[in-house]
């Protein structure tokens, strides 16, 4: 079973650029609209606009990192063991 979900929440984000100089591995920032998004994750699109991403994955490695950052706090990373929200 997957233990994490990372979210970013595309309307929160401000193009900041702490979560993709932290974890470039995992954070880019998009050709659309220049705010960061996350590399694998699964688009959640409203009216043609990518609203969420989400990704799931055993090991935060850097992202936490990232997300503790933001000082937008567009990105969430939930426990999906406990369903806690971590950040």
């Amino acid at each position: 079973m997957v233990k994490f979900r990372v979210e970013i929440e595309k309307n929160a984000c401000q193009s900041f650029g702490a979560c993709v100089e932290l974890c470039p591995q995992f954070f880019k920032f998009s050709d659309i609209d220049n705010k960061s998004t996350i590399e694998g994750a699964k688009k959640l699109v409203k009216e043609s606009k990518v609203v969420t991403e989400t990704l799931e994955l055993n090991e935060l490695k850097c992202i936490r990192e990232a997300a503790e950052a933001c000082p937008f706090k567009a990105i969430h990373i939930i426990n999906l063991e406990t369903k806690e929200n971590l950040i």
